[in-house]
């Protein structure tokens, strides 16, 4: 229960701070990016194999560019950042049992719920393969906007599901 109190005080306390934050302006490898203020997301165990960096923002691409993806952008250091791809809720990609799953154990309200899959593009020389995480996407909260990178517990989904 302490620990329940202490998060809400701290999600509280994020969110007093950034409905008066202006958009912050970075740049990123991706260009020149524009977060909101409501798009800052907190990841208090990180994003496996970056564990010690919790505050990011979320941002279309400079100039319009492949409006299918985002950039999660590290707010503590510059040259941090991941491509994304926000998930079609109603694509069927995850099965319903294990979307339940993962919002039960991740304490997440269905209706609250945003998931981001981690984009890897892979160059080669027959061009580019582009594929997403689906082992591991990111689950927000965006009521709190806090997420969480949840590895599903099946082998059902890929780590590199090509698009």
């Amino acid at each position: 229960m302490i620990a329940d109190n202490t998060a809400r005080k701290q999600d509280a306390s994020f969110a007093e701070e950034t409905a008066s934050a202006p958009a912050r302006t970075i740049e990123s490898r991706f260009g020149t990016l524009e977060i909101a203020a409501d798009a800052h997301v907190t990841l208090p165990n990180g994003l496996l194999g970056f564990a010690e960096f919790h505050d990011f923002g979320i941002a279309a691409l400079p100039e319009g560019r492949h409006p299918q993806f985002r950039v999660l952008q590290s707010l503590t250091t510059e040259d941090l950042a991941f491509l994304v791809a926000p998930l079609n809720m109603d694509s069927g990609a995850i099965e319903e049992a294990d979307l339940s799953e993962a919002c039960t154990t991740l304490g997440i309200e269905r209706n609250k719920l945003a998931i981001m899959l981690i984009v890897t593009v892979r160059r080669d020389e027959n061009g580019a393969q582009v594929s997403v995480n689906m082992r591991a996407p990111l689950f927000i909260d965006t009521g709190r906007m806090v997420g969480r990178q949840y590895v599903m517990p099946n082998n059902r989904y890929s780590i590199r599901h090509v698009l």
